[in-house]
C-alpha cells in the first residue's frame, strides 16, 4: 500500500499490480474447468552436471618385462544404458537435457562387440581398459506452476511444487579407454 500525504489530506493508493511469478516460455496444460479454468506447467532447472562413463565391460594386462608391451582389447558385451529419471518423465527431460545439457545424449545406447583398441603398457606396470559408454551424470530441479483462469500466466499464477531429482544420461558416444592400473 502507498500513502500519498499533503497537507490538506492523507489519500490510499494501491499498490502497482505485482508480475506473475511464472517464468515465461512455459508449456501449460489445461487440467480443470469445473469453475475456473486450472492449467499446470513443468520448468526443468539444471543444478549439476558431471561427465560419467558407463562400463560394460573392463579387462587389466599386465607387464611384468623391462620393456614396453601393447595391450589389444576387444569388446564381447553388448550392453544397453537407458536414461534414468528420478522425478518428472524420460520424455520431458530428455528434450530438456538435449537442449542444455548436450545435443549427444541419447534415450538409449547400446555397446557393441567387436570394437577394439589397443595401448602401451609401460615395463613392470598394468592398464585397465573399459568398454562403455559416456554419459552425464545430472542434479536437476523439477518446478511446477499453478495458474487459475484464462490465458496463463496471469496475476494468479504460483510455483505449485519444486522436486530435485537426478538422471543418468547416456550420449551416442562408445569405445575403449585405458587407464593406468
Amino acid at each position: 500500500m502507498i500513502t500519498l500525504t499533503s497537507a490538506l489530506t492523507t489519500v490510499a493508493m494501491p499498490a502497482p499490480a505485482q508480475a506473475h511469478s511464472c517464468p515465461a516460455g512455459l508449456q501449460w496444460s489445461l487440467t480443470s474447468h469445473e469453475w475456473f479454468p486450472e492449467y499446470y506447467a513443468v520448468q526443468y532447472v539444471v543444478d549439476s552436471v558431471t561427465p560419467d562413463f558407463l562400463v560394460s565391460e573392463q579387462r587389466a594386462v599386465v607387464n611384468n618385462t623391462n620393456t614396453q608391451a601393447t595391450a589389444s582389447f576387444t569388446s564381447s558385451v553388448s550392453q544397453t544404458f537407458s536414461m534414468s529419471v528420478t522425478v518428472g518423465t524420460s520424455a520431458s527431460l530428455f528434450g530438456f537435457l538435449t537442449a542444455n545439457v548436450s545435443a549427444s545424449i541419447s534415450m538409449s545406447t547400446t555397446t557393441m562387440t567387436g570394437v577394439s583398441a589397443s595401448a602401451p603398457v609401460p615395463p613392470f606396470s598394468r592398464v585397465v581398459g573399459q568398454y562403455g559408454v559416456e554419459a552425464y551424470r545430472v542434479t536437476y530441479t523439477e518446478n511446477t506452476y499453478h495458474n487459475i483462469g484464462y490465458n496463463p500466466p496471469n496475476d494468479s499464477c504460483t510455483l505449485y511444487a519444486s522436486r530435485q531429482g537426478t538422471s543418468v544420461a547416456p550420449t551416442v558416444f562408445s569405445g575403449w579407454r585405458v587407464l593406468p592400473g
